[in-house]
């Protein structure tokens, strides 16, 4: 059973899922990344739809990932969420180390390997600590969304529950009036 190569349309990149790969030639200017957006050829609608984002291809082999990594990939990786923290993080963490290390008398290529070895774990530390409080809050807003939706609804059928009740009772009310004899005979001015 063979695997078939993805097809040429369709690159795949460590950054982005699936995005279709530039026409040869000279580039365009950079636009920002925006939804394409396609318009309807049916007179009923003008209005552009918005096609969704690409669903991931299948599961990918660590050698198709690596090989999907371009130079320009390196350009935008802090762009990326919480990796400007995370390298903020590493950065300060390894400094610390290989300076404390180099001070405690060992040699400068082993407290440079230990500043190195302790800024990349520092950096993959916070970055996957800062994707983890970004799934909370997702995790978290989806409840809130939930809850705002199921206390609207509930509120929605308070009130109609009370127009129903309202509106029973107001017509309970003319059918006693109407059984006692119609209108009151005094008034008050």
């Amino acid at each position: 059973m063979s695997q078939q190569p993805p097809s040429p349309e369709l690159t795949r990149s460590w950054l982005t899922t699936a995005k279709p790969s530039p026409p040869p030639g000279p580039l365009p200017p950079a636009a920002p990344s925006m939804p394409t957006t396609t318009s309807t050829a049916s007179p009923e609608s003008s209005t552009p739809t918005t096609t969704p984002p690409q669903p991931p291809l299948g599961p990918s082999s660590v050698s198709e990932i690596v090989t999907s990594i371009k130079p320009a990939d390196f350009l935008k990786v802090h762009q990326a969420p919480c990796s400007q923290q995370g390298f903020i993080t590493g950065i300060g963490a390894g400094a610390v180390i290989g300076l404390s290390r180099w001070v405690m008398g060992l040699p400068a290529p082993k407290a440079a390997h230990w500043a190195v070895g302790t800024g990349a774990l520092g950096a993959i530390a916070q970055y996957e600590y800062c994707q983890y409080k970004r799934r909370l809050e997702r995790e978290k807003m989806l409840r809130m969304v939930e809850v705002y939706t199921a206390r609207q609804a509930r509120e929605k059928a308070e009130a109609e529950e009370k127009k129903a009740r309202e509106r029973r009772e107001r017509e309970v009310q003319e059918q006693e009036e109407a059984a006692a004899g119609g209108k009151s005979w005094w008034r008050v001015w």
